[in-house]
């Protein structure tokens, strides 16, 4: 019994040490993707030992932060998240899927994500982009639109090929 106690006692500290560890390259990781996703508005996210996010506006912590703000940083974390993983285990993820990313960003945070999507292409060479805004498609090279037939009963699937970008939506 005692050996199991220091087991799981010296297990539970290097999980502490692992994930404390891991804060400051992915803060460092995460505040990149949130510069190039707010044009540079941004320049810091902190993470708390509880990876609680914390954004800095011009230096000063900032407080409050709005629904799409959030939703920013949130993406920030995933992308940085991902990446990490995927230069962890020695090799490149291959795809990355993201499911409802727009729906409370303005025009112009929409369109920095779209850009910031394809500047990934290096690091995730197939994207997968889950919305249901329309104004986004032009962004990328080919949209597969998933709908519901009602009379039939069925889903229905139509490949639309646009614009000449390697991510599709």
């Amino acid at each position: 019994m005692l050996l199991h106690q220091e087991l799981d006692r010296a297990l539970s500290d290097l999980r502490t040490e692992l994930n404390a560890g891991l804060r400051p390259d992915l803060s460092e990781l995460a505040s990149g993707f949130l510069r190039d996703l707010t044009n540079g508005r941004y320049t810091d996210l902190e993470l708390d030992e509880d990876y609680v996010a914390t954004l800095r506006d011009d230096g000063e912590v900032k407080t409050v932060i709005s629904g799409g703000e959030e939703d920013v940083t949130n993406l920030a974390l995933r992308l940085a998240i991902s990446q990490m993983i995927a230069e962890r285990a020695g090799q490149p993820l291959s795809l990355l899927v993201l499911d409802e990313i727009f729906g409370s960003l303005d025009e112009d945070r929409r369109a920095a994500v779209v850009d910031l999507l394809r500047s990934l292409a290096d690091r995730f060479p197939q994207v997968i982009l889950i919305t249901h805004i329309d104004s986004v498609r032009e962004g990328f090279d080919r949209v597969i639109r998933v709908g519901y037939d009602l009379a039939r009963g069925v889903a229905t699937v139509r490949d639309e090929p646009l614009g000449g970008h390697d991510v599709a939506a």
